[in-house]
């Protein structure tokens, strides 16, 4: 582990320092400030503050002079590929992690680097780094300390002036390859809260530490495990009666990958859970089940990690519709009663509103096209399920597709407004049994949104419709009566909070994923995003924007009133294939229909069919090295590109290594073949 500090990183801080204030309460387990008495100044919670609501009261910049906005500096970050976090801003100081937990500081007004903290990957079980794309959702700070989460499950505290490791903890069994840290860790009360990912069977928990030693506090698992062993409390006693056959020799999922709120008042911490595994519900054990807490919204005590209550999302879910989209916390005047509540855009299609003291739904209704359900009832608070809904063995055309009609990337409520704004998609899938094939099915397919959804009503307000882009960034609300939000074709709007009227148009030159966030530094209202186009992007070809690996470079970006820096051009989007082949090598047909089955383990990253569209791994059609079978095996199976951010595959056969290789050589030169005129 190790960080690389910047010569004046001592200077820039005494400078800055004095206009942070969050209070560095050391050991105390005092809680940082809530909604509303945040320093307005300061951006210190991935959200802003622990509702998540991604709104700043700032105003300087407003609809009346944003069409001043310009370029203020950029910071170009070698070597990075999906950028996916919004940058903390604390005292004049800008924080963001990069992929698999890179992480920065950079002084805002002048867009030098001050440290970089290096996470080593290539000496910390780096088998752990397949299927997550790199993807990375941002860092927490407290007590003068930034906490990360890497993508090989440790949980660190680096020291905010110099980014050197405070302490660093494993937070899963290093022998369970199947877990990954992407999100981003919340602290509150002292305490760091932090989840994990996982793929192909794990058992999913949420674990807090204390924030200064690093201690494990309490863990709370979000499905039962095997019943021969017991269970851990009351709760897993009454999730284990909703499921059945033998679920914990697959895990059961239910991942908190990135949803965590915190409400400091009610003292409890909501978390949103992911999908069972595997997805189709049928398959987790005769006899169907809820299978709690699969895509639910979980509340537990802050202090001791107790279950308090929870609000199932989807019921024995099937279709990859997870709850793990972030929720916010807001007050609403609901039938004349000021109700505090959480909201959640689902994967599924509908916007969520739930009393946040008992879990109580208050209102549910569809924001975009949705063909699985009817409606919510109320009364039960579950789901009418349409007969497509449960599919068999023919495949069936189902909205929203496993991707979501809400992703991961941040929506935004402004209190001025009232107004949620959703970065919404739509897309459909042919689902079955044993397949599903994300593609537009009807006409209004592939269409992206940023829509403003009133959370009382439970309707449309505006809707800002993106005919060619679906996959966008994720959204910066303002007091100035502003709505940020890039898109994945590389611009970066700005539009009246009210009306939707766009104000103000930035070509960023590569395609945004992640949600801005805005400051104050001596007075000046500034806003940073990353660029870093990729994710889940390799999903669907809809998604391929012509972003190519490594042709437009990653980014940090800052805007402030009045300027007018110059960005450098960039390479523009390309879609054509520029396959590489060497007519020596002779094809063995067999191997490589091997190789095609064997590929699954790289298609999250280098893309189905090796057609990739989301840029953050190579082409592997394209790459001069994947010609060449002694530095393919290399890279596959010993791993010498780890510290690029390659996973080692050692458990991989030679044969499979080899059906590999010949599988990329066979499509490599097929290709090339098809592009000759």
């Amino acid at each position: 582990m190790k960080s690389v500090a910047g010569a004046s990183v001592a200077i820039a801080w005494s400078a800055t320092l004095s206009l942070c204030v969050l209070p560095d309460v050391g050991g105390a387990v005092d809680d940082r400030p809530s909604a509303g008495e945040v320093g307005i100044q300061d951006w210190p919670e991935p959200g802003r503050t622990f509702a998540e609501q991604h709104y700043s009261p700032l105003s300087s910049i407003n609809r009346g002079n944003v069409a001043q906005l310009g370029l203020a500096w950029h910071l170009d970050l070698p070597g990075e590929r999906s950028l996916h976090a919004t940058p903390l801003a604390i005292g004049g100081v800008l924080y963001f992690s990069g992929t698999n937990g890179t992480t920065y500081a950079v002084d805002v007004r002048s867009g030098k680097q001050l440290w970089r903290f290096d996470p080593e990957l290539a000496t910390h079980t780096p088998d752990r780094k397949g299927i997550l794309f790199g993807s990375h959702r941002g860092v927490a700070y407290w007590g003068g300390n930034i906490y990360v989460g890497t993508v090989d499950g440790r949980l660190l505290a680096l020291n905010a002036k110099t980014g050197h490791p405070v302490w660093s903890i494993q937070t899963f069994d290093e022998a369970d390859a199947s877990k990954q840290i992407s999100g981003a860790p919340r602290v509150a009360g002292g305490k760091v809260i932090i989840g994990h990912g996982g793929e192909g069977g794990t058992r999913g928990y949420v674990t807090a530490y204390d924030a200064v030693r690093g201690a494990r506090l309490w863990r709370f698992y979000t499905v039962p495990g095997n019943p021969a062993k017991g269970f851990e409390n009351a709760a897993m006693e009454m999730a284990a009666k909703t499921w059945r056959g033998e679920w914990w020799k697959d895990g059961g999922n239910a991942t908190v990958w990135d949803n965590i709120a915190y409400d400091p008042e009610l003292k409890l911490v909501y978390i949103g859970t992911a999908n069972g595994t595997p997805i189709n519900a049928s398959r987790r054990g005769a006899g169907g089940g809820d299978n709690l807490f699969v895509a639910s919204i979980i509340a537990l005590d802050l202090h001791t990690g107790e279950y308090r209550w929870h609000y199932q999302v989807n019921p024995g879910e099937s279709w990859d519709y997870d709850a793990t989209q972030q929720t916010v916390l807001a007050e609403l005047d609901i039938g004349g009663q000021q109700r505090k509540v959480l909201m959640l855009a689902s994967k599924n299609g509908f916007f969520y509103v739930i009393d946040r003291l008992t879990g109580k739904l208050i209102s549910a209704e569809k924001f975009s096209k949705a063909n699985w359900a009817q409606r919510i009832d109320l009364k039960s608070g579950r789901p009418i399920e349409t007969r497509a809904a449960r599919y068999g063995s023919e495949p069936v055309p189902i909205w929203p597709s496993v991707v979501g009609a809400h992703s991961w990337q941040r929506m935004s409520f402004s209190p001025r407004t009232g107004l949620v704004y959703i970065p919404t998609i739509q897309l459909g899938m042919m689902i079955g049994a044993k397949s599903i094939d994300v593609r537009p099915i009807e006409s209004g397919d592939g269409v992206g949104t940023l829509l403003a959804w009133d959370p009382i009503a439970q309707k449309s307000h505006w809707e800002v419709r993106y005919i060619d882009c679906s996959w966008n960034g994720g959204v910066l609300a303002t007091g100035g009566d502003l709505v940020f939000q890039g898109t994945g074709r590389g611009k970066f709007f700005a539009y009246d909070a009210t009306t939707g009227e766009r104000l103000w148009t930035f070509d960023a030159g590569l395609g945004i994923n992640a949600a801005p966030s805005t400051y104050l530094s001596d007075g000046v209202q500034y806003i940073s995003l990353l660029v870093g186009y990729g994710g889940g992007a390799n999903a669907s070809k809809v998604f391929d924007y012509g972003w190519r690996f490594n042709e437009q470079p990653r980014r940090v970006l800052t805007f402030a009133l009045g300027k007018k820096t110059p960005l450098p051009p960039t390479l523009p989007p390309r879609f054509t294939v520029r396959a590489v082949d060497d007519p020596k090598i002779v094809i063995d047909a067999e191997a490589a229909a091997e190789g095609r089955r064997a590929y699954w383990r790289c298609k999250e990253c280098h893309g189905k069919d090796l057609e990739n569209f989301a840029s953050m791994a190579p082409d592997l059609r394209e790459s001069l090295l994947a010609m060449q079978w002694g530095a393919f095996r290399a890279v596959v199976k010993e791993g010498a590109f780890t510290a690029r951010g390659m996973p080692t595959f050692d458990d991989l056969s030679e044969k499979e290594v080899w059906s590999i290789y010949m599988y990329i050589r066979q499509t490599a030169r097929e290709t090339a073949q098809a592009s000759v005129p």
